[in-house]
């Protein structure tokens, strides 16, 4: 008997413990308890209801079903990536998701100088690039980066003020946008599926590879989704064989227009007479979130021809060389209005 008081602080009169507080408090305390109760028959007052135990057997299902209810009081975070990458300029994301957050307050800090960036939906950063991106009643709580630069890169942690504190580190990477296409190859399938989760994601409509005559008109339209963002996004950058495409290219004939909107952007690119010289890959990049790509193949075809032998027609039929062959009926008509008028009188 002062073994188990040793152990368990005595036991209370009527062999009676209070187990489902001490299950709250630590479940290692709650395993003792439990055992003991094990060997004395007795009951296990709860708030709710008193369970018998009787057996080993019975102890081990209530120390089941109390770690269980510990498990889900307490936050846990989900799987989102562990690496985002972003280019120079672009806005990144950083997920985190947390489950059965209750009364508790997610943080984000900066692990390479210890700066608490964010709390809550609160910044506590002089960097107004850094934000706290939260929907009400969503598990999940991202940090979002604008203008991200290289200096940028590094270990993030999203901590939830628990006791212990715990946390969930993100690793990320900024780097130049020499290899636009780079950013449709993200760390790992873990990652993607989380980045597609919250960041903007860019669209051309139509199929991958868009055949067209030479001399016509394309165009491509983009749509990019950000279900995700408060405000539209800055911009949308379209590329060929990706180098950026502007107004004053030689080329001419280039055209765009963007519609900006908080979930919803679209922008349309007009290429006029197109050639063999706007063949390759055309990209819309919004300047945040991830491109898409399409490929522009420019046929030498029937159509081509047809235009060719319409043109042909249309100037002989101005020629002169055709003028006899309609002034021969002509003049029989006047000669024989003439005589007609003759006759008459």
């Amino acid at each position: 008997m002062r073994w188990l008081r040793r152990i368990g602080g005595g036991l209370p009169s009527g062999k009676k413990l209070d187990c489902c507080q001490k299950v709250r408090q630590a479940r290692r305390v709650l395993l003792v308890y439990v055992s003991i109760c094990a060997l004395l028959p007795g009951a296990i007052s709860t708030a709710s209801a008193h369970v018998r135990v009787t057996s080993t057997g019975d102890a081990q299902r209530f120390v089941n079903d109390a770690s269980n209810d510990l498990m889900e009081d307490l936050p846990i975070f989900e799987p989102t990536a562990a690496n985002v990458s972003a280019f120079v300029g672009q806005t990144a994301y950083l997920p985190c998701r947390v489950r059965n957050l209750g009364d508790k307050v997610v943080s984000w800090m900066r692990s390479k100088d210890l700066h608490i960036l964010t709390s809550g939906d609160f910044s506590f950063s002089s960097d107004a690039r850094f934000g706290a991106q939260h929907t009400p009643g969503s598990d999940a709580w991202t940090l979002r980066l604008d203008n991200a630069r290289k200096t940028d890169s590094g270990k993030y942690e999203c901590q939830v003020n628990t006791e212990p504190k715990i946390m969930y580190a993100v690793q990320l990477s900024v780097r130049d946008p020499d290899k636009p296409e780079g950013y449709d190859e993200p760390h790992s399938q873990q990652t993607r599926i989380s980045y597609e989760s919250t960041a903007p994601v860019a669209d051309i409509m139509g199929p991958r590879e868009q055949r067209v005559p030479s001399g016509s008109t394309i165009t491509l339209r983009c749509v990019i989704l950000s279900p995700y963002q408060t405000r539209p996004i800055r911009g949308v950058q379209w590329l060929r064989d990706n180098k950026l495409l502007t107004f004053q290219a030689a080329r001419g004939g280039i055209n765009v227009e963007t519609e900006k909107g908080a979930a919803r952007t679209v922008s349309v690119l007009t290429l006029a007479a197109v050639t063999q010289d706007d063949v390759g890959n055309y990209s819309c990049r919004p300047t945040e979130g991830r491109s898409a790509t399409v490929t522009l193949v420019v046929e030498e075809g029937e159509r081509t021809e047809a235009m060719q032998r319409d043109a042909g027609y249309v100037s002989s039929g101005s020629d002169v060389r055709h003028w006899p062959g309609l002034l021969l009926p002509f003049s029989w008509f006047l000669i024989l209005a003439r005589n007609s008028q003759t006759f008459l009188l």
